[in-house]
């Protein structure tokens, strides 16, 4: 692979869950990719738990979707339990708007493996598996990475970005003298995997027992696959738990039996709160767990990842096709942490439920949340939904408000065509941007100058309609239960453009033009390549 003096138009350090889409993105769009990923094999222990409705759509976009879900269980609900079996609370999925199961548990290895197999079909993707980064130098034409292969090695390579995925301890953040800000949680957490021998009652719930001593998190995996989360006493350490026997204690307390589980592994962990304030350094961009670590709690941690990566891998295709200048990069970040703020928020609250230790705290809760658990305020601030995937500032033409539609995702409704085939609606106008127009032609609603900007970036132009009595243009996109009608209407707008990623960048109410490479984001930008503004923080913690 040579593209003029450079041996890739991107590099990606880092292939797991976060590289894996990033790179098959890139790959997808055909930008030549190397990607940097220093084990051989597939790291076979489930970390994640659990994928939710916006990854499943991220993944339906790579041609995966259904394949994936094959592998995985629907998650109706999560519970908040007594040892006695007293529920204290429980936690219902939200509806449906994004074409996908609100929740569904994974087993994190067999997902990551079908991403992988789906991302080597594309010829642009040289990845380099045992091959280890060592460093890195910026100029103002590009990157240049010094790593070494499987013998030890060493070579350069040179692209012109890079995307930093390689995890919390990340490498690439270190090379570019970067540190994360936060705190981590002193608590030590027993992390155990097993694989189902005989089911038990209960095994298919994923349930949160809520004692002051020993809370457990009980987490049903698929393919089989079951984890429990069990913290570590005041004055234990990991070194009490050295045996595979001294582990089985900890089950078997819990009522578990050699004849129901094999345990499989078990690892320790602790729980952080940090982020990176500047995910781009010039040509570098930092995401995942590069770039922000949380409690796990809402299982949001590698779908952030998962966000990230398809927000950075849409603006670099644009960039490499000579669409945009590198500052769109900033973006990823003013656009990403938000959302990944208010993530680690609901964690923090969802910890606040899990982890309490005072006795007296804990019987209040399991006296009050019994009665409280129906009202619907708790799912706003214990769970995300469509509602929650927004932004303000970033790739955007205008400023979002209260009532209009900009930064917001639109929803993924089923949807016909005129041919009165049901397609969800990404399958039925295809990847890229979409221009729609509500019972119009949206270009009808445009100036030529923007309909040629818009075209330049590969948009199609679609008109949704109400029913099939109203027009018969091949375009058209009948929404006949009304779910994106409404939505538009609701936003008070008859034309959007959608982005790549399903967000909404100009709506008819707030211009329609292309937006600047910074789109509002203002001109200004730090000497060190990262925005020039203040990150926002998402709690005290922090």
């Amino acid at each position: 692979m040579n593209v003029g003096s450079f041996d890739a138009d991107v590099a990606i350090v880092g292939y797991g869950p976060s590289g894996v889409v990033a790179a098959s993105m890139l790959g997808k769009a055909g930008v030549p990719t190397v990607v940097l990923e220093r084990d051989v094999d597939l790291y076979s222990r489930a970390r994640a738990v659990t994928v939710n409705d916006w990854t499943l759509r991220i993944f339906q976009e790579l041609g995966i979707a259904e394949r994936v879900k094959a592998d995985m269980d629907e998650m109706p609900a999560v519970s908040w339990k007594t040892y006695e079996g007293r529920l204290v609370f429980r936690l219902v999925q939200k509806p449906d708007v994004l074409g996908h199961p609100t929740a569904m548990m994974i087993y994190q290895p067999e997902m990551e493996a079908v991403i992988r197999e789906n991302a080597s079909r594309h010829g642009s993707l040289n990845v380099r598996f045992g091959h280890t980064f060592t460093g890195l130098e910026q100029d103002e034409h590009g990157v240049t990475l010094r790593a070494t292969d499987p013998e030890g090695a060493p070579y350069t390579l040179r692209v012109r970005y890079v995307i930093g995925a390689d995890g919390g301890s990340s490498p690439a953040r270190e090379a570019l003298g970067a540190t994360m800000v936060g705190t981590t949680r002193p608590r030590r957490w027993l992390v155990i995997d097993g694989e189902v021998l005989r089911p038990w009652p209960g095994c298919d719930e994923l349930t949160f027992w809520s004692d002051p001593v020993r809370p457990v998190v009980d987490i049903p995996l698929a393919k089989g696959n079951h984890r429990w989360e069990i913290p570590l006493a005041p004055g234990e350490s990991d070194d009490d738990y050295a045996s595979e026997e001294a582990v089985w204690a900890r089950l078997r307390a819990l009522g578990v039996t050699t004849d129901q589980v094999r345990i499989k592994g078990y690892a320790f962990y602790s729980h952080h709160l940090r982020h990176l304030e500047g995910w781009r350094r010039d040509r570098v961009v930092l995401i995942g767990d590069a770039a922000h670590l949380m409690p796990p709690w809402a299982g949001q941690g590698m779908q952030s990842g998962i966000r990230d990566a398809h927000n950075v891998a849409w603006k670099l295709a644009v960039i490499c096709a000579g669409h945009a200048g590198p500052d769109l990069l900033d973006t990823v970040e003013s656009e990403r942490w938000p959302h990944v703020s208010l993530l680690t928020e609901m964690s923090v609250r969802l910890g606040m439920f899990i982890e309490a230790d005072n006795r007296a705290l804990v019987a209040v809760r399991n006296t009050v949340a019994p009665r409280a658990r129906h009202l619907p305020f708790w799912n706003r601030i214990l769970q995300p939904s469509n509602a929650t995937n927004r932004f303000e500032t970033g790739w955007l033409t205008g400023t979002p408000g209260r009532r209009n539609a900009l930064g917001r995702m639109i929803p993924q409704p089923t949807v016909f065509d005129r041919q009165g085939r049901q397609h969800l609606l990404d399958d039925l106008v295809g990847s890229g941007f979409v221009v729609f127009g509500l019972d119009c032609d949206p270009r009808s609603r445009m100036t030529a100058a923007q309909v040629r900007d818009w075209e330049r970036l590969g948009a199609s132009f679609r008109t949704v309609r109400r029913s099939f009595s109203t027009t018969d243009e091949a375009d058209d996109v009948i929404d006949a239960r009304g779910v994106l009608v409404d939505w538009l209407e609701r936003h008070r707008t008859k034309v959007v453009v959608v982005r790549p990623d399903r967000f909404v960048a100009a709506t008819d109410l707030t211009g329609l033009g292309v937006p600047s490479d910074r789109g509002n984001l203002g001109p200004t930008r730090r000497s060190d390549g990262s925005t020039g503004r203040t990150a926002p923080t998402a709690s005290a913690t922090h």
